[in-house]
């Protein structure tokens, strides 16, 4: 199972950032229903790691989020690059991810080191695509300040088309 933990975004923000990428010249946008803050990506993993990592997580409590995303971010390279909203949570948003790895690490569930970049993917584009217009297409954009109330685990489906997410959990904020 391909597994992430991610924030996802109030519909009003979906709306704001649909009409953002309805600006972008180039790319395949995600889709409406794909758009999510990742916390953290668990990669391949087995279906037993479920229990431990759902219990490692009920018992986490935290403040919902104020999220605000503004400014490009882009990731990736020759075959292919994402681009996205950089986004600002505060110490609030860095204190989750922070403690969530914990948990996780806690339950014996072992990850990638990365770099924690917070972002919301819009669109991807191919390798041969010049990103120019694109990052150039998302100066001052700005979807927030908005207030995320829950994190979720998501299992990620690869496809011809683009990923497929399924909600396998939902955690609160509150």
């Amino acid at each position: 199972m391909r597994l992430f933990l991610a924030l996802p975004l109030p519909d009003h923000a979906v709306s704001d950032i649909e009409t953002i990428q309805s600006r972008l010249p180039d790319g395949r946008a995600v889709p409406p229903e794909n758009l999510h803050l990742t916390l953290v990506f668990l990669g391949d993993q087995d279906e037993a790691i479920l229990g431990p990592l759902h219990d490692a997580l009920l018992t986490l409590r935290a403040a919902p989020i104020t999220l605000t995303l503004s400014g490009v971010a882009d990731f990736g390279g020759r075959f292919g690059q994402a681009i996205g909203l950089a986004a600002e949570g505060g110490p609030a948003l860095l204190d989750l991810q922070s403690r969530i790895r914990s948990r996780l690490h806690g339950a014996g569930i072992h990850l990638e080191r990365r770099r924690f970049r917070p972002h919301v993917t819009l669109s991807r584009l191919s390798g041969k695509t010049d990103p120019a217009p694109v990052l150039n297409a998302l100066i001052g954009a700005k979807a927030g300040p908005m207030t995320l109330t829950s994190f979720g685990l998501y299992q990620s489906t690869l496809h011809d088309q683009g990923a497929y997410y399924d909600t396998l959990s939902s955690y609160p904020l509150s």
